[in-house]
């Protein structure tokens, strides 16, 4: 197959619109999901759980729509920000909490994967 002929191939059919919505709907009994960690005082957000499949669906998406994976690209654009997220809490706060720049790099990573993802809806449709 030719580069182009990528888009060409792919049917939206019924599998690919609720493949699409999934991480959506994963977002709904995410408080099911908090209250048993409540249990433990683990405080989990909706969000947390659901980068992973973001990931995972962002993955699949590209190789369909564009015949590569995004994911290399994606892992070197969450890593520049987590650099750059940590100098700047190294030179804010004159040290480095790990914990503190993970949480907050974790949700530049979601944002991040919501925005090629949806990218990635959109391109499907078009």
């Amino acid at each position: 197959m030719k580069e182009g002929e990528y888009l060409e191939n792919v049917h939206i059919d019924l599998y690919f619109i609720i493949f699409y919505f999934c991480p959506y709907l994963l977002l709904i009994p995410s408080w099911l999901v908090n209250k048993v960690f409540r249990k433990y005082k683990i405080k989990i957000r909706g969000v947390d759980f659901i980068v992973p499949v973001l990931i995972f669906s962002i993955h699949i998406f590209s190789v369909l729509i564009v015949g590569i994976s995004f994911i290399p690209y994606f892992t070197f654009v969450i890593s520049i920000i987590g650099l750059i997220l940590a100098t700047l809490f190294a030179f804010k706060y004159k040290k480095l909490t790990i914990l503190k720049v993970l949480r907050v790099w974790w949700r530049y990573v979601f944002i991040c994967a919501l925005l090629l993802y949806i990218s990635l809806g959109i391109l499907l449709l078009v």
